[in-house]
């Protein structure tokens, strides 16, 4: 009874400050805005096509200053409305507004409960839009006319989302490829995986973000690598596969990831992409509760570019030259993990890690991400 009063409580809570401290901004020399023009107000916008920013309060000022910057460095090409979501923020203005009221002109607040695409939801459900173009905290956009880039693929009818990246990444495939790194290792004394998972928990966890990133790319990229190593013991191929079984197996301490689909597994990154607002809705499922609902939303069986491709309809990536990419031409695109990434349309801590690895790095990532394609 307690436990259900609780969570009662906290739903209340969540819908409370869903709504509490909504914060509209107006261009300043629009004499038609009012005080009162909220999002999914049809007199508060001007087109039929929205750019969504998702401000996450935790992440702090700098990546929405990077955000805002990058935006008014990059003219979009075309008209819209701006929408930023306020996630997690406090009552009142606080520093972040100063800089977001510099581009967009409405605001919707949400909780910090959820991930992204629970945020994104919010966002759109309240919105009057056609097309909706959602961008998380990281993102800086990195090309003129970005806007219409974007748009210019849904000239084709039969396009159903367009990405700024896409990527070929099977998260059951890469843990698998990285755990066999380790038990190769196991029988020349390394560590046993208990303690290589408490050490990359302590990494993630104790650590400042940048230096995390560092540390986690530089051990996943050597044991990835070490499965194509020549000189690896052969032998104990066999013994890991019967490890690995175990691993993912129901009740295994890996089995959320036998959910995922293996390599090749084709979808877009949320961090920056455009959609049919109705077509988003209605793609969404139940319910987002876990980090692994939102990773299985990304790139899971039932994911959103899967259900883009269900109803018949194309999955694009959409570069910094303008051009189209087919699914089958993602890997040609120079964008996500592609060489120095030289056509990305918007940047994101993702891309930027990979700027920073070093060329074995590189190779590492680029080859879980696209296979032997990257080369």
């Amino acid at each position: 009874m307690h436990a259900t009063l609780a969570t009662l409580q906290r739903k209340r809570k969540r819908r409370l400050a869903d709504h509490s401290n909504n914060v509209v901004y107006h261009d300043p020399g629009d004499p038609a805005a009012k005080d009162n023009d909220m999002p999914g107000s049809p007199s508060a916008f001007s087109s039929d096509l929205a750019v969504v920013y998702l401000a996450r309060y935790a992440e702090g000022v700098k990546p929405v200053a990077n955000f805002v910057e990058s935006w008014e460095r990059h003219p979009p090409g075309i008209a819209h409305d701006r929408v930023v979501i306020r996630k997690g923020f406090p009552d009142g203005k606080v520093a972040q507004d100063k800089i977001l009221q510099r581009a967009f002109s409405h605001a919707v607040s949400v909780s910090d409960d959820g991930f992204d695409i629970n945020a994104y939801a919010k966002a759109a459900r309240q919105l009057p839009h056609k097309h909706v173009v959602f961008f998380n905290t990281f993102s800086e956009i990195a090309s003129d006319n970005w806007l219409r880039k974007l748009h210019s693929a849904f000239a084709d009818p039969t396009v159903g989302i367009a990405g700024a990246t896409g990527s070929y990444e099977s998260p059951l495939s890469t843990m698998k490829r990285v755990r066999k790194g380790v038990w190769q290792l196991q029988n020349r004394g390394f560590p046993k995986l208990a303690s290589f998972n408490w050490l990359l928990q302590v990494i993630r966890t104790r650590l400042p973000k940048r230096l995390a990133i560092k540390l986690v790319v530089r051990v996943v990229s050597y044991f990835a690598a070490r499965t194509t190593n020549p000189d690896r013991d052969h032998a104990l191929d066999d013994q890991f596969e019967a490890y690995w079984a175990g691993e993912i197996a129901p009740g295994g301490r890996l089995a959320r990831l036998n959910e995922i689909p293996a390599f090749p597994n084709p979808h877009i990154r949320s961090n920056a992409f455009m959609i049919e607002r109705q077509i988003f809705l209605d793609a969404l499922p139940g319910s987002i509760d876990t980090k692994n609902d939102s990773y299985l939303f990304e790139s899971g069986p039932d994911s959103l570019t899967q259900r883009m491709l269900q109803r018949g309809l194309k999955v694009v990536v959409v570069g910094g030259d303008g051009c189209i990419y087919e699914m089958d031409r993602w890997a040609k695109s120079g964008t996500f993990r592609l060489g120095s990434q030289h056509n990305l349309l918007v940047r994101d801590n993702q891309t930027r890690a990979f700027d920073d690895m070093n060329a074995a790095e590189q190779r590492a990532f680029a080859t879980m991400t696209w296979g032997d394609e990257s080369r």
